[in-house]
């Protein structure tokens, strides 16, 4: 039978695994980046903006990303098109998201998932082990 102090030690490790995954899915920072990917001219099956309907800073991010250019976002730039019709030709961008490990927001939640990991592998090696040693 466990002990009070293996249960608290349990209960601890448990919330300290639970708030390290729940603080990386809310706190952890994310990085984003947006580039070209091709471009086609046949019509896509949905209806998709035009280059002149979007705002001035959506037409400066669609601009230098068909320069080439891989546009790094450390904050989510809002709603950037993924197909652009301009001039009969459609563009297709690929944005995505990805996590930045080395940010504090994101390194300290994930050091608590470990250390609660830890926690609750040695508190059950501790009861195991406290069932079949002789005192």
């Amino acid at each position: 039978m466990a002990s009070r102090l293996q249960l608290a030690a349990l209960v601890l490790a448990l919330a300290l695994l639970g708030f390290g995954i729940l603080g990386f899915g809310f706190f952890g920072d994310s990085d984003y980046t947006y580039q070209f990917d091709r471009e086609r001219t046949d019509v896509p099956e949905t209806v998709q903006p035009s280059y002149d309907s979007l705002s001035a800073t959506q037409q400066q991010y669609v601009d230098r990303a068909l320069e080439g250019e891989t546009l790094h976002f450390e904050e989510s730039p809002g709603r950037l098109p993924q197909v652009v019709e301009r001039d009969g030709v459609y563009y297709y961008f690929d944005f995505d998201t990805s996590r930045d490990y080395t940010d504090p927001t994101t390194f300290v939640p994930l050091g608590m998932s470990l250390a609660g990991l830890v926690g609750l592998i040695a508190t059950i090696r501790w009861d195991v082990t406290s069932r079949y040693v002789a005192y």
